[in-house]
């Protein structure tokens, strides 16, 4: 009698909670995967990072301890039980993760952690010796870049490690924005002390007397600085030249905001927005000395942008001035820095990566089962 076919693996999805940009990502892994199971709470770490509905989702209770140092996440320790495969966030702040790990280590079931492979601090930080231990307890560790990928598996021979891009658009989505002028200098982002928009406002302040009267500094986002932004730049008295936009995720909208900019900024730390500004073939001047995200390395200078000191407004002032001085010279190379991003940062290749590791994570479990000694 032939043996029924096994059914497709059932993968449960943890996360914090499901961020617009995200949404992509979400819709084509479950597209990818039979069996496919969202769960998040409704608020993030950062109180401004909220949980949106356009991606179907189960939820839990995000608990966080005061401070918001530590995590609790109700009800996902009974949604994580019976499940072939489980992806939680590589974050060893969220405890019942920790449980999820130990548990069902200990039953033999496969449990993938996602996220930066180092703490903030780096490989050196101290933090790293607990986050190493969480990477341990996991059957597989997705990182977001390759580089991130080879140092894993350097620091920890054998591990099972899986890069997938980390990205934000669909490959036809990924083209250079264009419009009939270019005017504008763009941050894009939460305006929050670790982005550093002051830092962009006092740099633009120094600038602005050297720079074209049509040029002006764009904020596209939201935060707890947004007022105090705004207010310094009334009180500069550049309140006609310095634009407020709130937060944007409209494709269409960004692109046209996008298409209007010389150049972005990144006076803090950068991440995602480096790729999805490269993605729109814009050039992003970046601080030097930052604890950047891992897509910091789709930053080849004098292509497709350049470094700046970090927390130097003068040294920022001058790098505005040179960049708007050579717009005409970056608008030709749009096409260019776009194709970049388009080979190397697509949601089709990070969700296809992170399936394949689904499936794998799926397959060794099913492969145990069917190999193992059969009595008498």
């Amino acid at each position: 009698m032939t043996p029924p076919a096994p059914s497709a693996p059932r993968v449960v999805f943890v996360q914090t909670a499901v961020p617009d940009y995200r949404t992509r990502f979400y819709e084509d892994l479950a597209g990818q995967i039979d069996s496919f199971t969202l769960i998040s709470g409704a608020d993030d770490w950062s109180p401004d990072i909220g949980h949106i509905e356009t991606v179907p989702s189960a939820h839990v209770r995000n608990r966080y301890l005061p401070g918001r140092r530590l995590l609790w996440q109700s009800g996902v320790l009974r949604a994580t039980a019976s499940a072939d495969v489980v992806v939680v966030s590589l974050n060893p702040r969220v405890v019942s993760s920790w449980i999820v790990l130990a548990r069902r280590r200990l039953r033999g079931k496969p449990t993938l952690v996602w996220g930066h492979a180092w703490p903030r601090g780096g490989r050196a930080g101290r933090s790293d010796r607990i986050r190493d231990v969480f990477r341990r307890l996991a059957s597989t560790v997705v990182v977001y870049t390759e580089t991130e990928a080879r140092e894993l598996r350097a620091h920890r021979p054998g591990a099972d490690v899986v890069a997938a891009p980390n990205a934000l658009y669909r490959s036809a989505e990924i083209a250079p924005a264009h419009a009939e002028v270019a005017t504008d200098i763009l941050f894009v982002g939460r305006l929050n002390p670790t982005k550093k928009p002051f830092l962009l406002l006092e740099g633009f302040v120094l600038a602005a007397p050297r720079l074209p009267d049509d040029v002006r500094l764009l904020f596209v986002g939201d935060g707890p600085q947004r007022d105090a932004v705004e207010q310094r730049a009334a009180e500069a008295g550049l309140r006609e030249r310095v634009v407020f936009t709130g937060h944007v995720s409209d494709v269409e909208h960004l692109r046209a905001l996008y298409g209007r900019a010389i150049v972005a900024v990144s006076p803090g730390y950068v991440g995602l927005s480096l790729t999805q500004c490269l993605g729109y073939g814009i050039p992003m001047l970046i601080a030097r000395d930052e604890p950047h995200s891992p897509e910091i390395e789709a930053l080849v200078e004098g292509e497709n942008g350049s470094l700046f000191p970090s927390d130097a407004p003068a040294a920022l002032a001058e790098s505005l001035v040179a960049t708007v001085a050579d717009r005409a010279a970056w608008l030709e190379r749009r096409d260019a820095i776009a194709a970049t991003v388009r080979s190397r940062y697509t949601i089709e290749l990070m969700a296809g990566a992170f399936a394949r590791a689904l499936v794998a994570a799926g397959a060794r479990k099913t492969t145990a089962r069917t190999e193992a000694p059969v009595p008498g």
